[in-house]
């Protein structure tokens, strides 16, 4: 059974733009995301509501597609508002609970050529992400194939990690709620993550998988986190699977000559960027230098605690 899906744009303080999150209206009340913690979003939400006939106190259940503020910031208030159970991924729990600690970034950005001046500066700018939501210190977990039910069908819970290790898609016979993994103007960035361990999590090949299980699927419509609806999926995926497949290869060439920092990399790829978007930039370089050197094309070397890429000759 096709579910009736109702989009809402909510609007974000974000370059991004609006976020788009999904009331299902049938029992039990659903909300897929929420929008960041601001007037103007829950503004919005009320608004989407009242457009579909719903009123908000009928909320039963918030799935998150993953933890990134523009995503579950209203989550914790509309939960106390409503009730209603909120559902995500193990893996975002420290995202949720914003109990992040970003000495391991830092010290990352140094040995991959970052200035020692970038990391408070980069460090400041996620706190200052605080404002935009409230900590979700627990919620109920979601996992890999779980059935969601809704009136008379179901959404089924698919793992898609890349964008954030705990990312989830919610699909339907023909269509897919995917959250930031598949959008049709943006190419998702796989960004930089750490594993409770400390270990750094490989999120370019996730993301990679991630789409190429999402074009197996090949749903006839795509619900994305951000921009308009779209389908089929084939298309977009295939392109973004391109695009990959290009940037790796010019990285792969400006690894020719002297080792190089990763850093560097990201500078001559995307030069004059503020210091959150060469983050969104160092994030992607080194993604395809797992790959390069997962490929055996790519040598690494460490020289005075710094990082270096060369191509193997």
């Amino acid at each position: 059974m096709t579910l009736s899906i109702h989009p809402i744009s909510v609007p974000t303080p974000f370059p991004v733009g609006p976020v788009n999150v999904y009331l299902l209206a049938e029992d039990p009340v659903t909300l897929v995301d929420t929008g960041p913690k601001t007037p103007a979003a829950m503004q919005a939400l009320r608004a989407g509501f009242l457009a579909a006939g719903v009123p908000l106190r009928a909320l039963s259940r918030i799935v998150l597609t993953h933890g990134h503020a523009d995503h579950f910031g209203l989550a914790a208030a509309l939960a106390a508002e409503t009730g209603a159970a909120v559902y995500a991924h193990p893996a975002e729990a420290s995202k949720l609970s914003h109990e992040q600690t970003f000495a391991l970034l830092n010290a990352f950005l140094w040995r991959h050529g970052a200035p020692e001046s970038l990391g408070p500066i980069v460090t400041e700018t996620l706190r200052g992400l605080r404002q935009f939501l409230d900590p979700l210190p627990s919620f109920e977990p979601l996992s890999e194939g779980m059935r969601l039910s809704s009136g008379s069908g179901h959404l089924t819970v698919l793992h898609t990690p890349g964008h954030s290790a705990g990312h989830i898609c919610l699909s339907t016979d023909d269509a897919v709620i995917a959250g930031d993994v598949l959008l049709e103007a943006i190419s998702p960035n796989p960004l930089l993550e750490f594993g409770p361990g400390g270990e750094r999590i490989r999120t370019l090949p996730m993301l990679l998988d991630s789409l190429r299980r999402l074009l197996h699927l090949n749903p006839a419509q795509v619900f994305p986190g951000h921009g308009e609806p779209f389908g089929p999926a084939a298309p977009r995926i295939h392109r973004l699977l391109e695009h990959h497949a290009e940037r790796r290869e010019r990285i792969a060439a400006l690894l020719e000559g002297d080792p190089v920092q990763a850093f560097d990399v990201a500078g001559e790829l995307f030069p004059d960027v503020d210091p959150l978007n060469r983050l969104l930039a160092l994030s992607e370089v080194i993604g395809h230098l797992d790959l390069l050197l997962a490929d055996g094309r790519v040598v690494e070397t460490e020289e005075g605690g710094r990082i270096f890429y060369r191509r193997r000759d």
